[in-house]
């Protein structure tokens, strides 16, 4: 057959990862290689069959490539409930598995990767900019690289240089991870095909906010969002992020981040100047209202509306915190606070319940056992009414699709209170997390979340007041509370004479 003389171009191969942690360093217990194989773990194909159809970011990246007609080449995604510092060896275990694959997939045209922007590993404070710069190495400084990050990220100079595009979430509670890794993918296509580059604008803003006043679709944050969308729909603006940060992570670059992009150098360090500047004349609306234990258990069983959700945000499962705190646990045996549950993350106590078996009653040791933050044991008398291998798929908002498991769970009851006793950490963020064990949410009197803002996923619906608690623990509101050693200074709140201006 002759030459026809047409060059056919290759379809454009786009490899697909990440490493993701929250991370807390305030908290005892370092996080390891198993921990991610417990929580979100694939290799190769096994990440497509695993996420495609999730509302997640790697499953948002592996719709896009498809929608455009690029080839996929996943390599490894590996995320662990958010936790204490990254074992040294399993980080550098992990970041040699992942560049490994990513060696092992070259060719490449581009490369997308879903980090959080809030992790750290023994030795190495900014881990994700230390992925960002083992992935490069790798693919060489052409080849472009888009990452997805948490809306909680502690975004840093150094990360931002790393790759040629940052995206993060806009909403909390989150529900848009699939859109930002659809976002993520697209925005590296346009590099890949037109060939080109975006200049970029980071604003690191002196401001350090709970996450209780962060929802977006509330108050101050509603209203910085606006101004950000209002921006990243004008044409010299190709996309724009906000990062509250992560305050539960003493290290260097903590702190809020406003990071934009585009082909206009100009109007994106306006765009930005813009944003942060709206952020920073906000900082006063951060402060939330935090009641005792026995104020808040009064007046959750005193209400005459119900479900009412008690939160607790210094026991945060979601911001690395234990789940095994027991301040509101006690108060609520003393109140015979009947049709009320909780979830207490405690495989020692599991085991017990479980050893004496369904339909009988023990005397259990709940709680306070991973460290000295987060209240004394509860010692109480139970009956056990359920043992099971209990794991969910997520029908909710956040991670539509994705499979949790909680490891062996007891349910137990003592003095009218329903007790969730866990042999894995798992967040309150889907309602089937109680459904799973024939709980039905909207038929309780309190629910308390171990959380701070996510849990309105699974509960917003249905809750007819929320109450928020104050007890000791790694993820205090009150980040006065918190023993900073490496923070940059001045950070408002904790310095109120912080200044910032463009």
């Amino acid at each position: 057959m002759p030459n026809s003389g047409l060059t056919v171009k290759p379809v454009p191969r786009i490899a697909v990862g990440g490493i993701w942690h929250e991370t807390n360093t305030f908290s005892a217990k370092l996080t390891r290689y198993e921990d991610f194989e417990a929580y979100q773990f694939a290799r190769g194909c096994s990440m497509i069959r695993r996420f495609s159809q999730t509302n997640t970011e790697i499953g948002g990246m592996l719709r896009s490539i498809d929608s455009l007609g690029f080839e996929s080449v996943p390599t490894l995604f590996a995320a662990a409930v958010p936790s204490g510092t990254i074992e040294r060896a399993s980080f550098a275990r992990l970041v040699d598995e992942l560049t490994g694959l990513m060696r092992d997939a070259l060719p490449l045209d581009g490369i997308v990767l879903a980090l959080h922007g809030a992790a750290t590993a023994e030795d190495i404070d900014d881990a994700d900019a230390y992925i960002l710069e083992r992935i490069q190495q790798v693919a060489g400084e052409i080849l472009p690289i888009a990452a997805t990050f948490d809306y909680h990220a502690n975004l840093s100079d150094r990360m931002v240089k790393q790759a040629s595009v940052l995206i993060g979430y806009d909403t909390y509670p989150h529900t848009d991870m699939a859109n930002r890794g659809e976002e993520a993918v697209n925005v590296l296509a346009s590099l890949i095909l037109e060939e080109s580059t975006l200049h970029c604008a980071h604003r690191k803003l002196p401001l350090l906010t709970s996450p209780l006043k962060q929802a977006t679709t509330e108050s101050p944050m509603r209203e910085v969002m606006e101004v950000l969308h209002k921006h990243e729909s004008s044409p010299g603006v190709t996309c724009a992020s906000v990062a509250m940060g992560f305050p539960y992570s003493d290290v260097a670059h903590l702190g809020a981040s406003v990071v934009m992009y585009g082909k206009d150098p100009v109007q994106i360090k306006t765009a930005a100047d813009s944003v942060a500047m709206k952020l920073w004349n906000s900082r006063h609306q951060f402060q939330s209202d935090i009641l005792p234990v026995a104020d808040c258990v009064r007046q959750a069983a005193d209400s005459p509306e119900h479900p009412v959700i008690i939160v607790e945000p210094a026991d945060n499962i979601g911001g690395g915190s234990a789940g095994d705190g027991t301040g509101v646990l006690a108060e609520l045996l003393k109140a015979n606070a009947d049709q009320s549950v909780i979830v207490v993350y405690d495989p020692e106590a599991v085991t017990a319940a479980e050893q004496s078996g369904a339909g009988q009653t023990c005397r259990l040791r709940i709680g306070g056992k991973t460290d000295d933050q987060h209240g004394m044991t509860v010692e109480t008398t139970v009956f056990v009414k359920k043992i099971l291998n209990a794991e969910y798929e997520h029908k909710g908002s956040y991670m539509t699709g994705y499979i949790t498991s909680m490891g062996r769970t007891a349910l137990v009851e003592a003095h009218g209170v329903q007790i969730v006793l866990t042999s894995r950490r798992s967040m309150p963020f889907d309602a089937q997390q109680l459904r799973c064990l024939g709980i039905e949410p909207q038929e309780q009197k309190i629910i308390v979340v171990k959380a701070a803002i996510a849990w309105k996923a699974a509960y917003g619906d249905i809750a007819r007041r929320t109450l928020i608690v104050d007890t000791p623990g790694v993820c205090a509101a009150n980040l006065t509370r918190l023993d900073y050693r490496k923070r940059p200074m001045p950070l408002y709140p904790l310095e109120h004479d912080a200044s910032y201006s463009v």
